[in-house]
């Protein structure tokens, strides 16, 4: 799909500039207990950098919770509670590599971090990470106000409220990889060529798995001329049953050579205001099984 916004368009290119994925993004949030709903900015040498970065509105003070407070935030009522308690303090006293207590969450992977810190950003003065907006912070901007990663043939962008707020071209991500010990295992951290990183959130596991396989050209927008017959007719049928006026389907090279196949169209509940609507085909045309790497992140 090609953007027609022109805030999206790159300034110094003649050439069209094509849209690949848009996704909301936020800061990620810790979840072990003690660093849980929390936040840090770091520089290199593990120091706090947030009152360096200008123009940034002051947030909430960041402190790593003791024993006590780990309790704290795993008691609940009932024998429920109990276990939560327990298994909290077990989960952060090994390493949190043998009790994952929350749904969804893979296995610690760097404790450093994860554990006994929460970075989102670890950047020196003037390092790329630096420069990301400070409306990426849930605990910073306006209630309601959204902002969301973009990705481009040319170029990874943050913005908020239709607004460009940040901008690098591709080639500066060094690295983009999966962090599984987070809910969902939706966090991701993009590591840029300077060594600068932020750890970023979408908190829907299959927007993390594409946007870094479309970064890593591990899965790839397709046009529907790519097609085999089969793939086009069975496209042809599900689009003759979407709401009139809905936006041609996103169609998804996925690692495995399957096929993926999303429209979003007007939600239909109170609330709602679009419904994810698609499937999975193989060469024929038929329900496929997405493989592992293919839709969210599976197992850690």
């Amino acid at each position: 799909m090609r953007t027609d916004n022109p805030v999206d368009r790159h300034p110094e290119s003649d050439e069209d500039e094509t849209e690949l994925a848009r996704y909301p993004v936020s800061f990620a949030t810790g979840t072990a207990a003690s660093v849980e709903g929390r936040r840090s900015f770091r520089d290199r040498r593990r120091n706090d950098v947030e009152p360096e970065l200008p123009g940034w509105p002051v947030g909430p003070a960041f402190s790593v919770r003791g024993l006590p407070g780990k309790a704290g935030v795993h008691v609940s009522t009932g024998v429920s509670g109990v276990f939560a308690v327990a298994g909290g303090i077990l989960s952060d006293l090994l390493g949190g590599s043998t009790v994952n207590p929350e749904p969804g969450r893979g296995k610690l992977e760097d404790r450093e971090n994860e554990v006994d810190d929460f970075p989102v950003m670890w950047a020196d003065a003037d390092d790329t990470a630096r420069t990301v907006p400070w409306q990426l912070d849930p605990s910073r901007r306006p209630s309601g106000y959204v902002t969301e990663i973009v990705l481009t043939t040319r170029r990874l962008l943050v913005t908020g409220s239709g607004t460009v707020l940040w901008e690098t071209p591709r080639e500066n991500v060094a690295e983009a990889t999966p962090r599984r010990f987070s809910l969902g295992q939706s966090d991701f951290r993009l590591l840029f060529q300077d060594g600068s990183w932020v750890r970023l959130t979408m908190r829907v596991s299959d927007h993390t798995t594409e946007l870094l396989g479309l970064l890593a050209g591990s899965h790839r927008r397709l046009s529907e001329s790519e097609l085999s017959a089969e793939q086009r007719e069975r496209i042809s049928r599900f689009t003759a049953t979407l709401p009139t006026g809905t936006p041609a389907p996103t169609l998804t090279l996925l690692p495995s050579g399957l096929v993926r196949v999303q429209s979003a169209v007007l939600g239909s509940k109170p609330g709602v205001v679009s419904e994810s609507r698609g499937f999975v085909m193989d060469e024929a045309g038929k329900d496929a099984t997405p493989h592992s790497g293919d839709i969210g992140q599976g197992k850690a």
